[in-house]
């Protein structure tokens, strides 16, 4: 599988240059699609539902040509991400597969935005879980870049405690960057 990114602006084919409104040091505008741990030894990951919609989620993102990090907490121990849906980003430049450490992975995210072009103005986030590394991730993207967007599809997430606990509720929408898209307001 090929998630290999282009430098289109080594190539002298600066898309990104070409428009007024976007930074031109960056190769792709966002939102970046951030699909977290979907991974077989995360319990709230086997979830089929829950599987579907990160596939529609990625399926989307890749139709209107954003990057897409899928991020792996430990794979030798979790397990790599679902084949079913690192299939769907096979052969596409704009996506790549990263590890973190623990539970936040924001650092991780925004080193390889930095690394691949990619804009830090607004992120799409799902995956595993809801409750933890999913939050925490958010927690810290939004510590280091207090100007950012960032929406988190519930359809599309899932943690132990189902996917209609507190942190919808409560702890999302308690953070001013972050916009919640409750079950069925899929744009």
């Amino acid at each position: 599988m090929s998630t290999k990114q282009t430098d289109v602006r080594a190539e002298g084919l600066s898309v990104a240059a070409a428009l007024p409104f976007v930074d031109p040091h960056l190769t792709t505008p966002g939102p970046v699609l951030v699909v977290m741990d979907m991974q077989p030894g995360f319990k709230a990951s086997q979830d089929a539902i829950t599987q579907w919609f990160v596939k529609q989620e990625i399926t989307r993102c890749r139709e209107e040509g954003r990057p897409i990090i899928i991020i792996e907490y430990d794979p030798h121990e979790m397990g790599e991400t679902y084949d079913s849906i690192k299939s769907l980003i096979e052969g596409y430049d704009l996506a790549i597969i990263i590890s973190k450490s623990g539970d936040d992975g924001s650092a991780e995210i925004l080193k390889t935005c930095d690394a691949k072009g990619f804009s830090t103005q607004s992120f799409r986030m799902c995956g595993v879980n809801s409750d933890a590394c999913l939050l925490e991730s958010i927690q810290g993207l939004v510590e280091k870049l207090p100007e950012c967007r960032i929406t988190v599809v519930q359809d599309a997430c899932n943690c132990l405690t189902g996917k209609a606990n507190d942190v919808w509720y409560e702890d999302y929408p308690a953070i001013a960057q972050v916009t919640v898209e409750l079950h069925g307001q899929a744009h």
